[in-house]
């Protein structure tokens, strides 16, 4: 009979809330347009709830992050593959969110055979931006026999919370007088911190400072590296330094205002990647990004106040912070905010939410 427009759903996210809002955001969204939500991928495989919608986001969820991580990979595969049979013939439509093209630090080919299941088996799939819809099919031609539409990246205004940046930064023991560059997050290899701190070397501005902040997740490859590591770290963050504030650990969802709120520009120094939330959680505090020219990161700014500059190319990198270190300077001698009220009425969760709804009922007719 199809899904009507007025009818409520039943929708199952394979994902749970978590300290990152982009799941409780999105459930939040489909509550609110009247549905009913559950989540978690114990649920996907353990339960009997048959969804009009299954929302899968990363594979990764369903074979290494969850309950089946000591079964072989051949039953893995085959018990997904199952799974995901018996939500199609019990009518569900797939939707599978696009945030990466392959899998989160990837070991080897059976984990790529995942995303290709999933995708596979998937009704619909959601890109952040339209690049990433080029950037798929290149690498999975199939995928363009499905339907492919984007929806921005959302907000987290889920997190947000303004606190003056003088009492930011009082609050976390950096100079008032200084430009405040961020670099945040969990400080795995890809971030290259490396190349965040010889940009930052190199910038041409006597009163810059540089915070990084979220938990070291590099260990090294081998005990010495790892030893080396261990005491660099805890001198970084035991001693003051004039220029540079290092905070490695995890960051509470409480402590991201301030930290956030002590910014003024956020810089990105991957060299690849498809989507990265923390664009979005810095547009959301009206904080300016400079970010390599990558993925969905200049489309996902869109509206809002950025520069890129070419991945992994320190000096481009360097004359892209310069200059919006320079357009901060003048933004404060006037006395005037940035506003984003644009980028969040482009980037609401509700809208989000009602291009797939309006996509599934579509084709659910």
């Amino acid at each position: 009979m199809g899904i009507g427009a007025d009818i409520p759903m039943n929708i199952l996210i394979t994902e749970s809330p978590s300290e990152n809002g982009y799941i409780e955001s999105l459930i939040q969204a489909y509550s609110k347009a009247g549905h009913t939500v559950i989540c978690d991928a114990y649920n996907f495989y353990f339960s009997n709830f048959k969804p009009d919608i299954l929302h899968i986001h990363w594979p990764e969820r369903l074979y290494k992050w969850c309950p089946l991580q000591n079964v072989e990979p051949i039953d893995i595969y085959s018990i997904i593959k199952e799974r995901l049979l018996w939500y199609k013939s019990n009518g569900a439509k797939i939707v599978h969110t696009i945030h990466n093209l392959k899998p989160h630090e990837h070991e080897n080919p059976f984990e790529e055979k995942i995303y290709r299941l999933v995708m596979t088996y998937a009704d619909v799939l959601v890109h952040h931006c339209a690049n990433s819809v080029d950037q798929l099919i290149a690498k999975y031609p199939d995928a363009s026999n499905k339907i492919n539409i984007i929806c921005p990246h959302g907000d987290y205004l889920i997190h947000y919370k303004y606190i003056n940046q003088s009492d930011a930064r009082q609050q976390l023991g950096i100079p008032q007088e200084k430009t405040t560059i961020l670099n945040f997050g969990r400080q795995r290899p890809y971030k290259n911190e490396k190349f965040i701190g010889e940009v930052f070397a190199k910038l041409n501005l006597p009163a810059k400072h540089l915070l990084i902040a979220g938990q070291f997740a590099n260990p090294g490859g081998n005990f010495a590296s790892r030893l080396y590591f261990h005491a660099r770290n805890k001198i970084r963050t035991n001693f003051k330094h004039s220029q540079h504030k290092y905070i490695y650990h995890n960051i509470a969802t409480t402590d991201l205002p301030a930290i956030l709120c002590s910014a003024d520009i956020v810089f990105v120094g991957q060299r690849q990647g498809l989507n990265s939330g923390l664009l979005a959680l810095a547009a959301t505090y009206s904080k300016p990004v400079v970010c390599p020219d990558i993925g969905c990161f200049s489309e996902s700014l869109s509206g809002w106040q950025h520069n890129t500059y070419e991945a992994g190319n320190i000096s481009d990198a360097t004359k892209a912070l310069l200059e919006m270190c320079h357009q901060v300077e003048t933004i404060k001698q006037a006395g005037q905010g940035l506003d984003n009220s644009q980028w969040l009425a482009e980037h609401s969760w509700d809208k989000h939410a009602a291009t797939i709804l309006d996509t599934v009922k579509q084709i659910s007719r």
